[in-house]
């Protein structure tokens, strides 16, 4: 029968959930918006603009989903441990 390491499931929930927290401002980081800046006045410019939008769209689903993952992580881990008598 397989085994859970309650604490490293534990710990590995920790970090997705702490990676989904940084997200939002992941996407002022992906330099979209400084690339668009660079193109002002430019036809391709509002390409940008909406790669930008899409970006941050994305990473909005990409930290609900990591946040899901965390959560079902935690629960596996506080199920095993109370399974088991471990804390």
């Amino acid at each position: 029968m397989p085994q859970i390491d309650v604490a490293a499931t534990r710990a590995a929930a920790r970090g997705l959930a702490g990676t989904a927290a940084a997200l939002p401002g992941e996407a002022a980081g992906a330099g979209v918006s400084g690339a668009a800046a660079e193109l002002d006045g430019s036809v391709t410019q509002h390409v940008l603009h909406d790669l930008d939008g899409l970006v941050s769209l994305r990473l909005l689903d990409l930290g609900a989903e990591l946040e899901a993952m965390a959560a079902g992580m935690t629960e596996l881990a506080d199920n095993t441990a109370r399974a088991t008598g471990e804390r």
